[in-house]
């Protein structure tokens, strides 16, 4: 398929768009802190609530299935609205209610809250990457998008740095009510969202639902195959994130406190990795060699940080060069995404076959994680499902085709033979 010919006036800004940047960054950095509270109160909330890892995947996957739903609606809104209308009001509910989760007195009123917050959060991801991929000049469009990626490492860390000695002093409690004070940032960001370019869609966009576009003919291969292969992104993700704290406190024997340090740090050092992802892609291997490359190397990671530490040290290089490619890998894989569809459509798709089928990942690997941990112990447990899962995560994006030339202003993308 070829794209129409890109006017030079249609390239936007030479620089990166350091204000869209900035304002998506602290978006996405802000949800993700909040949603990481839960993955460092784990060990607590099973004590306190005398629950076992089965209903904690229960939660996990009840958030995610909201996350399905959520995003959908809020991605399709977004196309149509604005992410000035729509970033600051999910950005705000989420806040608010991870703030609640403070107060709750019972697993179910936990779960409830939990899962509607992080159904909010997760609609935040299409909505700033399709901002950033809007505004960001075609030759920095990649290291733009994975600066913006590195939000969600950095909010975990940055959560880390207090929620560890609060844990410890406090309990898990008292870390969820600094959520609150996102709420009035959110209200602010109304006020600072850039406008978008104006993008004139082609004519039959404008009759057909930007969903229906995605499943027509044009599409559909694109978006079936990206679907796939977040789908099993996610579930390796949504399979390890949330467990970590506790798979370096029950297999490793760390407190939970050392656990939430360890994953931390670690997150801190996979800022490299969306970095990496972006500058390889950009300027040596292409978006579609990357992909591969980082999932592999994601996989090979995982297996070793799970096997082979015997150390603090060594589990925080082993599991901070899992995150600089498991993780990592989701910056090109957005980049990629977004650049195989129109700018008309992308906040759709990056909806659609981006974060709803990541939720969807999200829903059903972390109940098949408590099931085989069960059965075969944590490390067996994450060898038999996470790292076959991002193999073939790099199997999908063998299936697609290379974006040879970028385009922007609502064309479509030009495409190399895969």
């Amino acid at each position: 398929m070829r794209g129409e010919p890109i006017k030079p006036e249609t390239q936007g800004a030479k620089g990166l768009p350091y204000k869209t940047l900035a304002v998506a960054f602290a978006a996405w950095g802000l949800a993700n802190m909040d949603q990481s509270l839960f993955g460092y109160a784990v060990p607590d909330l099973m004590g306190e609530f005398k629950i076992d890892l089965g209903v904690i995947g229960l939660i996990v996957s009840a958030s995610f299935a909201a996350g399905i739903v959520i995003t959908i609606i809020i991605g399709a809104l977004t196309d149509r609205w604005g992410a000035r209308r729509t970033l600051p009001a999910t950005l705000g509910f989420s806040a608010l209610l991870v703030g609640l989760q403070g107060f709750a007195t019972t697993a179910v009123i936990f779960g409830i809250l939990r899962a509607v917050s992080a159904g909010l959060s997760a609609a935040l991801s299409p909505i700033t990457n399709a901002m950033v991929a809007a505004k960001a000049p075609p030759h920095l469009r990649a290291l733009s998008i994975a600066i913006l990626q590195c939000a969600y490492p950095f909010g975990w860390f940055i959560a880390s740095t207090f929620v560890a000695p609060m844990i410890a002093h406090a309990g898990w409690r008292p870390p969820f009510l600094i959520a609150f004070a996102v709420v009035p940032l959110a209200v602010l960001f109304a006020f600072v969202i850039p406008k978008p370019p104006v993008v004139a869609p082609p004519p039959k966009a404008v009759k057909t639902s930007p969903i229906a576009t995605l499943f027509s003919k044009s599409y559909r291969s694109r978006t079936i195959l990206f679907g796939l292969a977040f789908l099993l992104y996610g579930g390796a993700v949504g399979g390890t994130t949330f467990y970590m704290p506790t798979f370096f406190h029950e297999v490793r024997g760390y407190s939970p406190a050392d656990a939430a340090r360890i994953v931390g740090l670690s997150y801190g050092i996979g800022m490299i990795g969306y970095i990496g992802a972006a500058l390889v892609s950009e300027y040596g291997l292409g978006r579609r060699k990357t992909s591969i490359l980082w999932t592999t190397l994601g996989a090979a990671a995982l297996f070793a940080t799970l096997w082979l530490p015997k150390t603090v040290g060594q589990d925080i290089a082993a599991f901070g060069a899992t995150t600089v490619f498991f993780y990592g890998s989701s910056a090109i894989l957005l980049i990629y995404l977004l650049e195989l569809f129109p700018e008309h459509l992308r906040t759709t798709a990056a909806a659609v076959s981006g974060t709803a089928c990541i939720s969807a990942g999200f829903m059903i690997f972390p109940l098949l994680t408590t099931v085989l941990v069960k059965a075969v112990g944590w490390q067996m447990g994450f060898s038999l499902l996470i790292v076959p899962a991002l193999v073939l995560v790099g199997g999908f994006m063998m299936a697609l085709p290379e974006v040879a030339t970028v385009e922007t202003s609502g064309a479509e993308p030009e495409l190399a033979k895969a």
